[in-house]
């Protein structure tokens, strides 16, 4: 089966922008914050 990872990719390089703009915060769990703020479709 073919898969199509787009959007996939698209979250993965979504977190890496939060990831460098977030450079130098010490708190971790606002990182992970923001990261589930910005998907706010996506539960655990």
């Amino acid at each position: 089966y073919r898969l199509n990872t787009g959007v996939l990719e698209g979250m993965n390089n979504k977190i890496k922008v939060i990831k460098r703009v977030a450079y130098g915060f010490r708190d971790d769990e606002y990182f992970f914050l923001r990261i589930r703020h910005a998907f706010p479709g996506i539960r655990r």
